[in-house]
């Protein structure tokens, strides 16, 4: 089993990642596989400092600037598991994780983990992107549901017979995209709420506003992608009434960090949807 975290200037972060990996209770033969992608920090050297605590680490180094999708195609080219986990630097896998979804991998060929929000994150950071009430797989879409790329596996076979992610996908539903394929390709997807990752947001509202005009840019990709498959269009009246009670709201923007928060990351998700619309030549508002 192999470990995949593409990782790039996550100094900071990925320290913490690898002894929460380090002290998982699976027994089973495994390794972590770190990809550098491209870091002008010290990502590589913490990689390389817990090699004591994780034998079987490796560290592959890429060039960067290709995207999340193409490190973790570089990750499981060199690894050698069947089965495949991902996680990232920046989050913390939880006691269990490792053995949960090694338990789903082995009878279901996708599975997909939960993600926890608040140990890790401020008042204005959860604001912006509230825990869901009842932990599930994503469903964004009103089409099929997906595991996000922070906490899933897949066995390596499906990994092989899909040719990987689509590295096209640079930023923002790149799991996404992953995991419909797999689906559509009659791989079925199961998820283990036990499989738990304590998840990092963004902090800084701008840092939250440009990471939801990425993914908001890439929707209308996805639906190019998969309208075919049932993939639905985006509500344009919906569009249009956002808008309105964005704009409605702007006045409020000085009060209140947390309201500062909400309206930046709906107000990108919203231009990055217009973005990609214009640039993938669809309507998905």
């Amino acid at each position: 089993m192999s470990v995949v975290i593409p990782a790039r200037d996550a100094a900071d972060t990925l320290g913490r990642q690898l002894d929460a990996l380090a002290a998982q209770d699976y027994t089973g033969r495994w390794e972590v596989v770190v990809v550098d992608d491209g870091s002008a920090d010290g990502t590589a050297g913490v990689a390389e400092s817990r090699r004591p605590v994780l034998p079987a680490l490796r560290v592959v180094r890429t060039r960067g600037s290709g995207g999340v999708n193409r490190a973790r195609n570089a990750g499981c080219r060199h690894s050698r598991g069947r089965l495949l986990l991902f996680c990232d630097a920046d989050d913390l896998v939880t006691p269990g994780w490792m053995s949960a979804l090694v338990r789903a991998l082995e009878g279901a060929p996708a599975a997909g983990g939960a993600l926890e929000r608040r140990a890790l994150n401020g008042a204005a950071a959860l604001a912006a992107r509230p825990p869901s009430a009842v932990p599930r797989l994503a469903d964004s879409f009103a089409f099929l549901p997906y595991p996000w790329g922070a906490n899933c596996g897949v066995r390596r076979e499906v990994w092989e017979r899909l040719d990987g992610f689509d590295p096209s996908y640079t930023y923002g539903s790149d799991d996404v995209e992953f995991f419909w394929r797999a689906q559509l390709s009659g791989a079925a997807l199961v998820f283990v709420p036990d499989a738990v990752v304590l998840y990092q947001l963004r902090e800084r509202p701008w840092d939250m506003a440009r990471q939801y005009f990425r993914y908001g840019r890439s929707h209308p990709m996805l639906y190019r992608r998969f309208a075919a498959d049932g993939m639905p269009r985006s509500s344009s009246a919906e569009a249009y009434r956002e808008w309105g009670r964005l704009l409605l709201r702007a006045c409020a923007l000085p009060r209140s960090p947390t309201v500062r928060a909400q309206w930046l990351v709906r107000a990108a998700l919203r231009a990055g949807r217009l973005s990609g619309s214009l640039r993938h030549r669809v309507v998905y508002l």
